[in-house]
């Protein structure tokens, strides 16, 4: 069985670390490795947060219940996945309730880990943080995305735009979406009725072919043009 340096040196926020360099963070600072059961919460919202968590294994969902109770899915992550980043070194708390989706493991260590001078770890330190500046980054960017989607008005141009993201850029080439259908639902804002009614009159108008979680945009080239996706109906 591989050992936890091992894991953890081939997660994004321990990149570019040995197994050896990542051993020395274990043994100096100051680690938790814990599971959670498929739906099991590991944050709440409305909880404040101190801890910065890298996914062992398994996959966690972090979703906000609007007021009506419609539930909208603000991100998903698998394993090598870094959560709480952001909110541990906020003094707000968090917005979203993170849920692990399938029996997972975490291992949580603090904030401080990082920030507080630590003689025997400053040069991992100095490459932990830039790698946690790097993933806090590409965080907002994910999020401008998402901000982008939303912003597409009618539900086709949205889901065109949520296909686009993971379309390989050749027309009818297969590709796979990370979410269930009921999380596409709930990340595009929509009721799952009218999700799986909207792909269906798509895959008749002949924009789009689907299998489960495998999709392919028949006119990729003009499918997926921004003066498509926002021009008005």
């Amino acid at each position: 069985m591989e050992s936890l340096a091992g894991l953890i040196s081939k997660t994004k926020l321990f990149q570019g670390l040995t197994t050896a360099e990542a051993e020395a963070f274990l043994e100096k600072a100051d680690v938790h490795r814990e599971s959670f059961k498929k739906k099991s919460v590991i944050i709440c919202e409305g909880d404040a947060n101190v801890r910065i968590g890298v996914i062992l294994q398994g996959s966690i969902v972090a979703e906000r219940v609007l007021p009506d109770g419609e539930v909208l899915i603000a991100s998903k992550m698998g394993a090598g996945g870094v959560l709480g980043d952001v909110l541990s070194g906020s003094s707000a708390v968090s917005p979203v309730t993170v849920i692990a989706a399938e029996d997972t493991e975490i291992l949580f260590f603090s904030i401080a880990a990082f920030i507080e001078p630590n003689a025997a770890l400053i040069g991992l330190q100095l490459k932990l943080t830039k790698n946690l500046i790097l993933d806090i980054s590409d965080k907002y960017f994910e999020l401008e995305k998402r901000v982008a989607i939303m912003s597409a008005g009618a539900l086709r141009r949205r889901i065109l735009l949520y296909l686009c993201g993971y379309c390989p850029g050749k027309p009818k080439q297969p590709f796979d979406v990370p979410h269930t259908r009921a999380q596409q639902a709930a990340y595009l804002g929509c009721e799952r009725s009218a999700l799986s009614r909207e792909l269906s009159k798509m895959r008749e108008d002949g924009i789009i072919d689907y299998d489960k979680n495998s999709f392919s945009i028949i006119d990729g080239e003009h499918n997926c043009r921004k003066d498509f996706l926002y021009t008005n109906d």
